[in-house]
């Protein structure tokens, strides 16, 4: 079936029924491994900064602002990481001037960026299952990609309890509104480069044209973690 007839079919006679929703989509974005790797060593040495919801997650799980609110780019790192509204204008942050090759990857979306960190997730951690409200192609004008930097076949991504096979250098759409979580239960960290972006035609067809997509066919959402 056509995919573009399969997400818009609605189903008029239970309007308890809703049209199907995607849960997440590979996109066919690549980086260069060796040139992402030369700007993971500089990062590593920046300052990252624990999730400030320790709530959500066991271990280790911390962040490094690339992108950060206007109003926050003079301020601490952890207003820069965590202080993200979705009206907010967003800058390149300081952090993001020693990381080149991750720059010319942020130009390869042909969309606004709004905010952008890299996530880290140590051994032996996870990231309890939650919603971000509202943050999806289906419910609002933003959505979450995450692109997988350094992974192990001991992460677990799970979407609505449907696993992401987020290997390396591989990009995602995320429906960040269905409940998701994540375990490492390997002995190296998980470095994603997350990104919310406005959406816009290419960044729609990309994940609708994905080969590598999965759907579930609700869209509520219960709280918010971002």
């Amino acid at each position: 079936m056509n995919d573009d007839i399969f997400i818009s079919e609605v189903v008029n006679a239970d309007e308890n029924i809703t049209s199907p929703v995607i849960l997440f989509a590979q996109l066919d974005i690549f980086y260069n491994i060796k040139n992402m790797a030369d700007d993971l060593v500089v990062a590593k040495k920046l300052e990252w900064v624990e999730h400030v919801n320790t709530q959500c997650y066991q271990g280790s799980w911390d962040v490094l602002p690339l992108r950060v609110p206007v109003e926050h780019a003079d301020k601490h790192v952890i207003l820069q990481s965590f202080a993200i509204e979705p009206s907010s204008d967003f800058i390149d942050g300081d952090h993001l001037q020693y990381l080149p090759y991750v720059r010319e990857l942020l130009s390869q979306f042909k969309c606004d960026i709004l905010s952008a960190r890299l996530m880290r997730l140590s051994p032996n951690s996870l990231i309890k299952p939650h919603r971000d409200l509202g943050l999806s192609i289906d419910l609002s004008a933003q959505a979450r990609i995450h692109i997988s930097l350094e992974a192990s076949e001991h992460v677990e991504f799970l979407v609505d309890c449907l696993e992401v096979p987020m290997s390396q250098n591989s990009c995602w759409y995320i429906n960040a509104d269905a409940e998701h979580s994540v375990v490492n239960n390997g002995d190296t960290p998980r470095i994603n480069l997350v990104i919310d972006c406005n959406v816009n035609e290419w960044l729609l067809s990309l994940i609708i044209e994905s080969k590598n997509k999965e759907y579930c066919c609700t869209n509520q959402a219960k709280e918010i973690n971002r």
